[in-house]
């Protein structure tokens, strides 16, 4: 039976305690305190349960509840658990006795008689008034204690008691005593979360000075969680670093800060937990790269040792409840790094640093830790350090290239090591500073005692130069180490030349002018090194395929480069000067050149991986035999990696693959898949003015021609020659640009300008000789041509050279035009042929656009069969019909009027039926009865 409400209690003001200011933050907690208070007070006795993790601020709120408690009239009772004290049986009773007026009770432990004493005094207090009984910290509370909570808890339900135990979240109990079997089922939880963004910028503003902007309160929050221990350590950390500046620090600078005193007792306060200290200090170390074994290796921890302590900090909250193993609160990973000495924190560093890397982490990743290792010696990071440095210069993270390699430079080096990260410093400095960077340069090649040492690492720049602005750095390099050459160092002076030609030839106008005014010097110089003889015959191939001039000669000198060992040159994204392989219908030679590239070994781009440039080759080349879903699979494939390495607007080889995976996308009849591609690889507008940019302007101009805009198709078109014709570019062996400008004139009807480019085309096509061009220029000219006689011989003619090449799509293209134009010259007998070999042709390759245009020219040419007749055939059964007796299969049937072949079967079951004929053979002859009959 609850007792009666006493009047006091009805009457007294309820005051708000001084106290509670320093409880800013906990406004909700406090008004669930009062409203528990005032049911207590009424005579319905509780015990709430307050936990958090270490530091969330229990004990300030249990004292607020206390001071709020006397102000409501309660007796109020406070003990506290101590670690130190959980041996001293009744410690906790004896401070909640004192409180009580217990003076003289005899509280002795192991005694029955103890117990009901401690029951009584209670009792004795509530009769007087509501008792508010708290116990802080009771998870380190002494056993007896424990026992004598745990017998009180029973015998006062009928009295005006609430009994307020606080616990920290994830605490091992003394002795195993669960906090469930002390307070029973009937226990209410309180949960203490960190403050919110309100209550942290309200304890900043109580707690420093300077103005609190957003962005200061919502980094103090990231990094502690709102935990207000954390909280004020870092507050004190704010006011020791930053002073009177506070008001100013920035996110990053919080994110930084971190206190040596919390790692302290966090180290003091795992002691007891076995391995805890060491799996703390493992994952501090490791941050982001911590996993469950790593951190083991890294503490020396037995493996699962490793998991019971892992799981024990989880349950303080002290590590994150994930798959990885982190800190809950950042402020505290700080705080246990500072707590370690600078050498041994280096030196865990530099151990973290081989654990990752034998673990196959990232370059990055190790490096880190390689960067916080500084006096230790790790010779096995040169690579790491270099490599990770290229990877945040391309992300144009200078600053962090810069530490890198300057880190590098502290291992001990060969004076050819030293001089190639320093080559790399002089590239990180100068796409930050180009002015500095060609300071730090001259300074290098300066103290470069070995000009041939020079030489090496300024080709490997030369290897490394993607953009047109690392081009201009790389040929920087080149020439002032040319400029330090004699005369008896002929070839390294020629090597060094040759790579200049190359990083300069794929780049911007100005460098791709350079380069052609030395192509004669360099071709008409054989060096004596194999192997740069080797590279002699890519720059010969090279300008043969640029000029135009002969197929021959190209083939000739692409089969001698081909012929030697796997070279660097053939990694790079000049290796696709050789693309002409696929361009002269050499086959054998197209094989060559995948093989010669198919190598594991990394490739000196950074944007490009192992197998990148094999893959590319395998695209192009299905490409350009015709092979479109193969080419497709190639392309994407290697497309998704690019947009993965955020490189599609700067790297060539990324560039090429976008413009001809839209050549693919185009052919297959996916021109939206193609507008979108060029879309989200930011080539849908104005495009600079570089090399690799004229296959753009040339596969968009392709797109917009399928898609009615010959307009625009013609505009892109005429960009890209006048771009290439000024950088001395101008072969039908390059970018068939002409061809297309053809049909884009046509299908405006400027015929007369059609024609000069198709004259053109034809001109530089012969001097090329390949069947492949010939072919292409013929279609040209046929399609331009106003002579209807001329026009056919010269597509008849076009099919014949483009049969004997491995362009299968335009092949297939020749003959639906032959056939379109004998059709429209009312020779559908004549047409026929050519336009089956079409269907067939661009079947094969799957070009969807192609199939439904020679369709409709072949269904144009169909002998007329009327709905109605004797024999009732439909409209689509005598499309069926007449399309078979022409030789085409059952695939090819469907491929072109977009059936399947299942419905193609049951048609011409249905034509046969209706013919009165066996089957295919008879088709032909019963077809022309009928017509001949209507």
């Amino acid at each position: 039976m609850t007792s009666p409400v006493p009047a006091w209690v009805v009457h007294r003001p309820v005051l708000v305690p001084a106290a509670q200011s320093a409880c800013l933050g906990r406004d909700v907690e406090l008004r669930t305190m009062r409203t528990m208070l005032a049911k207590a007070a009424a005579g319905r006795s509780a015990i709430v349960t307050m936990t958090g993790e270490l530091g969330v601020g229990k004990s300030v709120l249990l004292e607020a509840t206390a001071e709020l408690a006397r102000t409501m009239g309660f007796a109020v009772a406070v003990g506290h658990g101590a670690r130190l004290e959980t041996h001293l049986d009744g410690g906790v009773i004896r401070q909640l006795a004192d409180d009580l007026d217990g003076e003289g009770v005899d509280l002795r432990p192991d005694r029955v008689s103890s117990l009901e004493a401690f029951y009584r005094l209670v009792r004795q207090a509530a009769e007087k008034r509501p008792v508010l009984i708290i116990v802080d910290d009771i998870h380190v509370t002494d056993i007896w204690s424990m026992r004598s909570m745990a017998y009180i808890r029973r015998r006062i339900i009928d009295q005006p008691v609430l009994i307020l135990l606080g616990s920290t979240t994830g605490h091992p109990p003394a002795r195993e005593v669960s906090l469930q079997e002390l307070t029973g089922c009937s226990a209410e939880t309180v949960v203490l979360g960190g403050l919110d963004i309100h209550g942290v910028t309200d304890l900043l503003r109580a707690n420093i000075s300077a103005p609190v902007h957003a962005d200061l309160a919502a980094a103090c929050l990231e990094v502690t969680g709102g935990n207000a221990y954390l909280l004020q350590s870092m507050f004190g950390a704010l006011r020791l670093h930053f002073g009177d500046e506070i008001g100013a620090v920035t996110p990053a600078e919080v994110r930084d800060l971190a206190s040596a005193d919390i790692g302290e007792q966090l180290r003091v306060r795992l002691r007891p937990l076995p391995g805890c200290v060491e799996l703390v200090r493992a994952v501090a170390v490791l941050g982001d790269e911590a996993t469950v074994d790593v951190v083991a290796a890294m503490s020396g921890v037995d493996y699962a040792q490793a998991l019971r302590g892992i799981d024990a900090l989880v349950r303080l909250r002290i590590l994150c409840n994930s798959h990885t193993v982190s800190f809950q609160h950042p402020f505290v990973r700080n705080s246990v790094l500072r707590d370690l000495p600078v050498a041994t924190r280096a030196a865990d560093h530099a151990r973290a640093a081989r654990l990752l890397a034998d673990a196959d982490a990232s370059d990055v990743e190790v490096a880190g830790h390689l960067l916080e290792a500084r006096g230790i010696r790790v010779p096995w990071g040169l690579d790491v350090l270099r490599r990770a440095a290229r990877e945040a210069a391309h992300h144009r993270r200078l600053e962090l290239a810069r530490d890198l390699l300057e880190r590098a430079l502290d291992e001990p080096l060969t004076p050819d090591e030293r001089l190639a990260v320093q080559l790399e410093l002089v590239h990180a400095e100068f796409l930050g500073d180009p002015g500095k960077g060609m300071a730090r340069l001259r300074e290098a090649l300066a103290h470069a005692d070995d000009v041939r040492s020079a030489v090496g690492q300024a080709v490997t720049m030369l290897l490394r130069s993607c953009t047109a602005h690392e081009a201009r750095l790389a040929l920087s390099i080149g020439l002032q180490v040319q400029s330090r050459l004699s005369s008896q160092e002929k070839d390294e002076f020629w090597e060094l030349r040759a790579m200049c030609y190359l990083a300069a030839a794929g780049n911007d106008l100005g460098l791709a002018l350079r380069a052609s005014l030395f192509t004669d010097d360099l071709e008409s110089e054989q060096p004596d090194d194999p192997r740069l003889r080797q590279l002699h015959s890519v720059i010969m191939s090279l300008g043969h395929a640029l000029r135009g001039d002969s197929a021959l000669e190209a083939v000739k000198h692409a089969d001698e480069a081909l012929a030697g060992e796997r070279a660097d040159v053939f990694m790079q994204p000049f290796v696709f000067t050789l693309s002409t392989c696929f361009l002269v219908d050499a086959p054998e030679l197209s094989d060559k050149f995948r093989r010669m590239i198919s190598s594991t070994e990394e490739p000196h781009d950074f944007h490009l991986r192992k197998g990148t440039a094999v893959s590319l080759a395998h695209g192009m080349d299905f490409l350009a035999s015709g092979e479109l879903i193969r080419a497709k699979t190639f392309l994407k494939w290697q497309m998704r990696l690019f947009e993965e390495l955020d490189a599609v607007r700067d790297c060539p080889m990324a560039i090429l693959c976008a413009a001809r995976l839209t050549e693919v996308l185009v052919d297959l009849g996916r021109a939206d898949e193609a507008r979108d591609l060029l879309a989200r690889s930011g080539f849908a507008g104005e495009l600079p003015e570089l090399f690799q940019h004229n296959l753009v302007l040339y596969s968009r101009g392709k797109l917009k021609l399928a898609t009615d805009d010959p307009a625009g198709a013609l505009a892109d078109l005429l960009e890209c020659g006048r771009r290439l014709e000024a950088s001395a570019v101008d072969s039908p062996a390059v970018i068939p640009w002409r061809a297309l400008a053809v049909r884009a004139h046509l299908a405006q009807g400027q015929r007369e300008p059609a024609a000069v480019l198709a004259k053109e085309d034809h001109e530089m096509a012969r001097q090329w000789g390949t069947p492949r061009a010939l072919g292409t220029a013929l279609l040209s000219v046929g399609l331009s041509a106003d002579d209807e006689d001329a026009a056919t011989r010269a597509l008849l003619k076009a099919t014949e050279f483009l049969s004997e090449s491995t362009a299968k799509l335009t092949l297939a293209e020749a003959f639906f035009e032959l056939g379109a134009q004998l059709r429209r010259r009312g020779q559908p007998e004549r047409a026929i042929p050519h336009l089956r070999r079409a269907v067939e042709i661009s079947a094969k390759c799957e070009a969807q656009p192609l199939i439904r245009l020679a369709g409709d020219e072949l269904r144009a040419c169909e002998p007329v069969t009327a709905e109605g007749t004797v024999h009732g055939l439909t409209k689509q059964e005598t499309r069926v019909a007449g399309m078979a007796a022409q030789g085409l299969t059952n695939r090819q049937i469907a491929e072109a009027l977009f059936l399947t072949r299942r419905t193609v079967e049951l048609h011409l079951s249905g034509a046969y039926r209706k013919l009165g004929i066996a089957g295919r053979a008879d088709l032909a002859e019963a077809l022309g009865s009928h017509s001949g009959h209507e």
